[in-house]
């Protein structure tokens, strides 16, 4: 149960940014600097956020933590690059 819980905060943690493309429309005046600082904050804090859940989680699998949180990251990373990217081409 702990993974899906897990798994949920990184999907909606990743999900802001995409938000922001369509709620702040000028973030594409200045797409790559923008892109790449909200990238930064992103893999910052689910660094630190898987960080987290395998100090204070001892029992679980680890690697299973580590490999679908960074495959969620990734995921939705690519989304919101095509979302970006239909946006700029607009």
């Amino acid at each position: 149960m702990n993974i899906w819980i897990f798994n949920v905060c990184i999907s909606l943690f990743c999900c802001i940014p995409i938000i922001l493309y369509f709620k702040i429309p000028s973030l594409k005046k200045r797409h790559f600097q923008n892109h790449f600082i909200i990238f930064i904050i992103k893999l910052l804090f689910i660094s630190m956020f898987i960080y987290i859940i395998i100090h204070n989680f001892n029992g679980v699998d680890l690697q299973l933590f580590i490999i679908t949180g960074y495959s969620n990251f990734i995921i939705f990373h690519i989304i919101e690059g095509i979302i970006s990217q239909n946006n700029l081409l607009k």
